[in-house]
């Protein structure tokens, strides 16, 4: 039987597609989701060590981390920027982003509860008094993009501060940048996250927890992004990771750097090493 004219060409298209939709399938099992993160700035050094904390159990995880202040990832997020979990340094950008039906429904949680400190890189008994005879500059994070930068202005308001003060002020886009510059020597104190402090200083005490009554609560609150194009695997990843930073081993990290637990809020804040 003759074959006509551009059937086996025809047989052998369908051939190859088949090819490719077989390997397509078995490609997308063999390729890792990837979680993209963003993070605001104070959290970033604890979210790594919950990213490597939870590798150890799940290894073929990708787990990619942005940072920046609060208000540039969320100004990001409403331009569609493409992450799938966004850790706040506050709650009211979550809640802005719920409102606008921009995140997974029931995902807006809290995850952490942040703590205020002046750091005085270098000396001891760090209190009040170090603000009341500063003779150098003052580094704060932006308050209209950062939490903790808001915090630290509401702080030297209700010390009666801020007036005399004002003209030392060096502003930082988030607390990182705050803290590079007392790490540096351009600042001569500043306030950063009490996780950013631990870390660095070792035995040595030269930062005040500010007490907590002086700023407004850092309640930092994550919410999972919605993303059309993302698959039902990289959503399965996503979630499980949202769900490790909620658990008790994920909570137990965060405490143990700096920050008071998502559901137990101590009033006053309490270092962690704290009898």
């Amino acid at each position: 039987m003759m074959k006509r004219p551009g059937q086996s060409g025809g047989m052998m298209t369908k051939f190859i597609k088949l090819i490719v939709i077989v390997c397509g399938v078995f490609m997308s099992a063999w390729v890792n989701a990837e979680v993209k993160i963003a993070v605001a700035a104070n959290f970033k050094p604890t979210l790594e060590l919950l990213v490597a904390a939870y590798k150890a159990q799940q290894p073929s995880v990708d787990i990619s981390v942005s940072t920046a202040s609060t208000g540039v990832l969320y100004a990001q997020l409403e331009r569609g920027a493409p992450f799938d979990l966004f850790l706040s340094a506050d709650s009211e950008r979550p809640k802005r982003l719920e409102k606008s039906y921009l995140i997974e429904p029931k995902t807006r949680k809290n995850y952490a509860l942040g703590q205020l400190v002046l750091w005085a890189k270098g000396q001891s008994a760090v209190n009040q008094n170090n603000l009341n005879s500063l003779g150098g500059k003052l580094a704060i994070a932006n308050p209209t993009l950062a939490p903790f930068g808001l915090a630290a202005k509401q702080t030297l308001h209700n010390l009666g501060v801020y007036d005399r003060l004002k003209d030392q002020i060096v502003m930082g886009n988030n607390v990182s940048q705050v803290a590079h510059y007392v790490q540096t020597g351009a600042a001569k104190a500043g306030f950063v996250a009490l996780s950013q402090v631990l870390d660095k200083q070792g035995g040595l005490k030269d930062y005040w927890l500010i007490p907590s009554q002086l700023y407004t609560p850092i309640n930092q609150q994550m919410v999972v992004i919605k993303q059309a194009q993302r698959s039902q695997q990289e959503t399965d990843e996503v979630m499980a990771f949202y769900r490790f930073i909620l658990s008790s081993s994920g909570q137990r990290i965060i405490i143990q750097h700096g920050y008071q637990s998502a559901e137990i809020q101590i009033i006053p804040r309490m270092r962690p090493d704290a009898e």
